[in-house]
């Protein structure tokens, strides 16, 4: 869901619209007095160190990421970093898969420096596109990556913690990755027994997935993660790269508009888009499509499947593309980290200054409204 990465609208609106068949067991008695629940606390305001490690070698479109920025997040109030890491580009031939020093110098020079100031740090395994178009194909290299990563990182303080895969999507649905997920973990608690794992359902993290959801049941030290970009045409407004319907700009949060949105000259929109549109500018609030029971109800969602578990849940993704008008920005990330603090569930943004910025580079300040939205003064 990043730059220059193309995802389809049709995909991410699903996110919102996708019907279960196949709900998960609950547990007899749930607890919610788990490691699970006692790490999860140290996950509560984090922000995406996006498009930084992530990026395959040799691209331009990189945004480094350095100590100065974590000693800003730290200094904002952010308690967490979440480090999006592409670790596959950096392994070698099968069986093996090993990975160079090259990659491992460049997480560990981030998380030395997170802990080092009491920012816990959340890692993953970000875009492997490989495994998730094709799993049965890739999942040894999948499990391989995970031994190394986890045998490097045995020693890591306890506020460093492993994601196992940032959206899963395409062939790797839900359904599909519970087993490998759990053989996954089996291996990892080889050399971290005691490790928070962070682990998320199929078709991109979406909470709508989590009825088909499984973790084992005889780990208790797991957090769950779905992440949420809606309202869709509001957030990804502009972002070329998300397909033809965010072409429409000028959405404003929370609609309906004062006055009817048009679109830009030259703008043709689709079908899809143009029944938002209508909808956008016609619907009272309660009802607008750019309003916040487009996340409200989702956030909801996920609460009571938490409490009916006994599983913390973590949105380790929301934000808002900065051609969104500040003001419009800045009411959506306030709406969606209150809707987030009513339901107790952490959250990592995204992102901190890579194109859904937190924090402006040029200014050197937070984007305008962003500081009073994320942690407003009591």
């Amino acid at each position: 869901m990043k730059a220059p990465l193309v995802v389809t609208l049709l995909a991410l609106l699903a996110l919102s619209t996708f019907a279960q068949t196949t709900p998960s067991a609950l547990p007899a008695s749930p607890r919610h007095d788990t490691p699970a629940y006692a790490a999860a606390k140290l996950f509560r305001r984090g922000a995406n160190c996006a498009n930084y490690l992530e990026v395959p070698p040799g691209q331009t479109w990189g945004v480094r990421h350095t100590a100065e920025d974590l000693k800003k997040m730290r200094t904002e109030g952010f308690d967490h970093v979440r480090i999006p890491i592409g670790w596959h580009h950096y392994a070698g031939p099968a069986p093996e898969y090993k990975l160079s020093d090259s990659i491992f110098g460049k997480v560990d020079d981030l998380v030395t420096n997170a802990t080092a100031i009491g920012l816990n740090v959340l890692l993953n395994i970000h875009h492997f596109d490989q495994f998730t178009t094709d799993p049965a194909a890739r999942t040894e290299e999948f499990y391989a990556l995970w031994r190394q990563i986890a045998a490097h990182y045995a020693t890591a303080p306890a506020g460093v913690a492993f994601e196992l895969l940032n959206e899963p999507k395409d062939a790797a649905k839900t359904a599909v990755i519970n087993p490998i997920f759990a053989e996954a973990i089996r291996q990892i608690r080889l050399t971290n027994p005691h490790r928070t794992i962070f682990l998320g359902p199929g078709f991109w993290n979406s909470v709508n997935e989590l009825p088909n959801f499984q973790l084992p049941d005889n780990d208790q030290n797991l957090i769950v993660t779905v992440h949420c970009y809606e309202p869709f045409y509001f957030t990804h407004q502009g972002a070329t790269w998300a397909g033809p319907d965010t072409r429409l700009t000028g959405i404003h949060f929370p609609g309906p508009p004062a006055t009817p949105l048009e679109p830009a000259p030259g703008v043709t929109l689709t079908q899809n888009s143009q029944d938002w549109l209508r909808r956008y500018n016609t619907l009272p609030a309660a009802e607008n499509p750019s309003g916040p029971q487009k996340f409200v109800n989702l956030i909801q969602k996920a609460k009571a499947w938490s409490a009916a578990h006994g599983r913390p849940v973590h949105f380790g993704e929301f934000g808002c593309f900065k051609t969104a008008d500040p003001e419009s920005r800045a009411r959506f990330y306030a709406g969606f980290r209150a809707a987030l603090d009513d339901a107790d569930m952490g959250w990592a943004v995204w992102d901190w200054k890579s194109g859904f910025n937190y924090w402006d580079p040029k200014t050197n300040q937070p984007e305008p409204g962003m500081r009073a939205a994320l942690f407003p003064k009591k």
